[in-house]
Order: C-alpha cells, then structure tokens, then sequence
C-alpha cells in the first residue's frame, strides 16, 4: 500500500492545517546541496479541539495558520539543516512552542531532489504528540 501524504489522509477529530506550503532554503546533507537554495514543501496538521472557535468565530479561540506559515517559513529560510528530519522537527518544536496542547505533525518535500531517476521530491514526515501541560 503506498504511503499517504496528508492530502490524502482521513481525519478523525477536528485540526488545522496547511498545505503545499513553499520555501527556498539551504538544507541537504552534501556540502554542494547547501551552496545554494532549493525548492522545499511543508505540509502540517495540529489536532486540536476547535468547538469554542466554531461557536464563537474569534480567532483568539482556534489556531492561526498565518502563525504556522510564519514558522515554517521562518525556520526553513533562516537556518540550514543536512538532514530534513532535523528540519521537520524543528518546525514541529517551533510551531507547539505556540500551540502546546495539539499535537502536530509536519511533512517536508524536498522538491526535485538531486537523486538518481529524477524524482518529482523526496521527504519526511514527523509527529509530535500534544504536550502535558
């Protein structure tokens, strides 16, 4: 059975999440793949319980995905990493620094990805389940 990216997958439970989310950054594990940026796609979904923002229509009482991609976007341009489970779980840390209570997991593509039989990305997926607070 082929793997599911989170497009794909059935949810249970309410979330947030943002998808195909593009970025240039620095990361590969070859000195060569960090000289100079390539193309990079998040995908990431927080579980959380989303009654009261579907009661109150406040953004104070949900998730605000701005502050995902501002993460995300932040993370994967500023910094460098050779590996992209690093990458992935940073931005998993980044984004429950804000949002403690869900647990979120993040998928990163590395897009066109210097490998033998050209393949469209290359990638990784990390979860982090919600903290105890």
């Amino acid at each position: 059975m082929p793997a599911q990216s989170l497009g794909d997958a059935v949810s249970f439970g309410d979330a947030v999440f943002v998808r195909g989310l593009e970025f240039e950054g620095n990361h590969g594990y070859y000195e060569e793949e960090r000289k100079t940026t390539r193309r990079f796609r998040a995908n990431i979904e927080l579980s959380a319980d989303l009654q009261q923002a579907s009661e109150s229509d406040a953004l104070v009482d949900t998730i605000d995905y701005f502050e995902i991609c501002d993460v995300v976007v932040r993370i994967g341009t500023e910094r460098t990493f050779k590996l992209l489970e690093r990458l992935a779980g940073c931005i998993a840390d980044g984004i429950q620094e804000r949002s403690p209570k869900s647990s979120v997991t993040v998928e990163i593509e590395k897009l066109a990805p210097p490998c033998p039989g050209v393949p469209q990305c290359c990638g990784v997926r990390v979860h982090r389940p919600a903290r105890a607070i």
